[in-house]
C-alpha cells in the first residue's frame, strides 16, 4: 500500500473509532503482559520493558502501552499518523519512540524488543509483503519474545468486497479504506505466516449482524450520518459477519 494514501487517510482523518485501543489487545496485556488490578496496582505476568507497535497510526496502541508504564516504540509508513501521534503524545505527558517507515524494513537492532504488536494492520497489505514483515519482527524481538497480530478473517462477510488482485486479496472500493488492500487469512496462511513462532493464544474473533446493515457499518453508514432502524416485531436474521482472528505467539 502506498505511503501516499495513507497519508491521505491520516491528513483527511478518515479512521473515526481508532481512537480507542483494539479489545483484543486489551486482552492480550491483561492475560499474559500485566493486568490492572487497581488504581496504579498491576498483577505483573511476565517482566517486560520494551514494545513495538508495528503499523501504529495515530498512536493509539501506543497510547495504552505508554499508560500501562511500557517503554514503547510505534512505526508507521505515514508521516501524517506519526505526527498525530507525537502531539497526542504530548498532551497525555507520555513519552514513545515514533518513527516513519516501511514495516517490512523495521529501523530497530536485532533483539531488541521483549514484545511486538501488530493490530489490523498485517491485513492490509498483500500476504508477501505480510510475510516479510514478519521475518523483520522476528528479527527484531528478542529470544522467547511474545508476538501479538490481529488478521481478517475468510469467514467475514465482507470476503469478496471490492476488487480481486490475488487470492483472498481485495481493492477496497468504497469507504473510508477506498484504494486499499483487504486480504484475509486462513488457517493455511496463518501457519506459514508464523513460522518460526509458538502459538499459544489463538481466538476467532466474530460479530454477527442483522442484514440490515454492513459488516463495515461504522463507517460505510454512521460515518455519513446515517442510521437503519430495526422492527423487532418481525423476523429478523444475523447472517452479516465481522470475523478477526486474535493470535499471540512466542518466538522460539
Amino acid at each position: 500500500m502506498t505511503r501516499e494514501m495513507w497519508n491521505e487517510v491520516y491528513s483527511k482523518k478518515r479512521f473515526g473509532g481508532t481512537w480507542y485501543p483494539n479489545e483484543g489487545v486489551v486482552r492480550f496485556t491483561a492475560r499474559h503482559l500485566k493486568r490492572r488490578v487497581g488504581i496504579e496496582v498491576y498483577d505483573v505476568k511476565r517482566d517486560v520493558r520494551r514494545i513495538l507497535d508495528v503499523g501504529c497510526g495515530n498512536g493509539r496502541h501506543v497510547i495504552f502501552f505508554a499508560e500501562q508504564g511500557f517503554d514503547v516504540c510505534g512505526v508507521d509508513i505515514s508521516k501524517e499518523a506519526i505526527e498525530i501521534a507525537n502531539v497526542w503524545l504530548a498532551k497525555k505527558g507520555l513519552k514513545g519512540d515514533l518513527r516513519v517507515g516501511d514495516i517490512e524494513k523495521l529501523p530497530f537492532n536485532d533483539d531488541y524488543f521483549d514484545v511486538v504488536s501488530s493490530a489490523e494492520v498485517l491485513d492490509h497489505v498483500p500476504f508477501l509483503k505480510a510475510k516479510k514483515t514478519l521475518r523483520e519482527i522476528e528479527r527484531v524481538l528478542a529470544l522467547n519474545g511474545y508476538i501479538y497480530i490481529t488478521l481478517r478473517s475468510t469467514e467475514d462477510s465482507e470476503f469478496g468486497r471490492g476488487e480481486e488482485v490475488d487470492r483472498n486479496t481485495f481493492v477496497l472500493q468504497e469507504g473510508y479504506e477506498k484504494g486499499i488492500i483487504q486480504h484475509y487469512f486462513d488457517l493455511e496462511e496463518i501457519k506459514e505466516l508464523l513460522e518460526g513462532f509458538k502459538v499459544f493464544d489463538i481466538e476467532l474473533y466474530e460479530e454477527r449482524f442483522p442484514s440490515a446493515f454492513t459488516v463495515d457499518k461504522a463507517f460505510l453508514q454512521s460515518s455519513k450520518g446515517t442510521k437503519k432502524y430495526v422492527d423487532l416485531t418481525k423476523p429478523m436474521d444475523v447472517n452479516l459477519k465481522y470475523s478477526r482472528w486474535y493470535i499471540a505467539a512466542e518466538k522460539v
